[in-house]
């Protein structure tokens, strides 16, 4: 645990930087007050939606506040925490989960932003990269892979994540409430449309990452993640094909 130095009204006060666990990134978090500074990629275009969003009012989205002197950036903290399993969140979680996707993609669509795509997608938008507060979503975090794109790309990714689950024993049954619940709460997809895109999610995701796998020019932690993801994406793919008519049939 670090710290760093902060200028009050008459004297300097020292901050300390408590590090942060969770999401899909390798980057250095660091909360600081009531502020995260995050070490990433230098992404100017997460920034530059961050602050869209900021400007029309998105409310599912840290704050990006500028940047450090060490040259992180600095976003609002938003207390709460991730979630891996259907028993951490409550009623409603997923019906909000759906909302809180389709929102952005509302205001995002025919923005500038969005490159004459339909809108921008926040491109990882996992249960891993969403805080939870009382079991409720508040807010999607890890905006490092946000980019312009179609609708169905980041719903497909929505719906697998948070409600295929092929380890952790989630009755078959719950999983397909669940992805009933949050195509509801998105609105206007078709049961064959949004099949398609969770399968293809998997699928894409899967041969990414084989192919990261087998690269000679990662690092061994790497591949290892690699693997990891193949296995992840294989066996939820797995399970969604051998149990299709169930989810099939909670969406119509």
């Amino acid at each position: 645990m670090g710290a760093s130095w902060s200028m009050g009204p008459t004297y300097l006060v020292r901050m300390t930087e408590e590090p942060l666990s969770g999401g899909h990134n390798a980057h250095e978090v660091v909360r600081i007050g009531d502020t995260v500074h995050r070490r990433g990629d230098g992404n100017a275009f997460a920034v530059r939606v961050l602050r869209h969003l900021a400007e029309v009012g998105y409310p599912y989205a840290p704050r990006h506040l500028g940047v450090d002197e060490q040259g992180r950036d600095v976003l609002t903290y938003v207390p709460g925490e991730t979630t891996d399993h259907p028993s951490q969140r409550t009623a409603g979680a997923y019906a909000l989960g759906g909302r809180m996707l389709r929102d952005l993609h509302d205001a995002t669509a025919g923005h500038a932003l969005a490159a004459g795509r339909e809108c921008v997608l926040h491109g990882d938008p996992g249960p891993f990269n969403t805080i939870f507060r009382a079991g409720l979503p508040v807010a999607f975090i890890d905006w490092d892979s946000c980019r312009p794109g179609d609708r169905l790309d980041d719903l497909g990714y929505l719906a697998w994540t948070w409600c295929v689950q092929s380890q952790g024993h989630v009755p078959i049954d719950d999983q397909a409430r669940h992805l009933r619940e949050l195509r509801d709460g998105y609105g206007d997809v078709g049961a064959d449309t949004l099949v398609a895109a969770v399968l293809r999610r998997q699928t894409e995701l899967a041969e990414v990452e084989a192919a990261n796998a087998a690269d000679p020019r990662h690092s061994a932690a790497r591949r290892r993640h690699a693997e990891w993801a193949v296995a992840w994406a294989t066996g939820d793919r797995d399970l969604f094909l051998g149990h299709e008519h169930v989810f099939r049939a909670a969406l119509r």
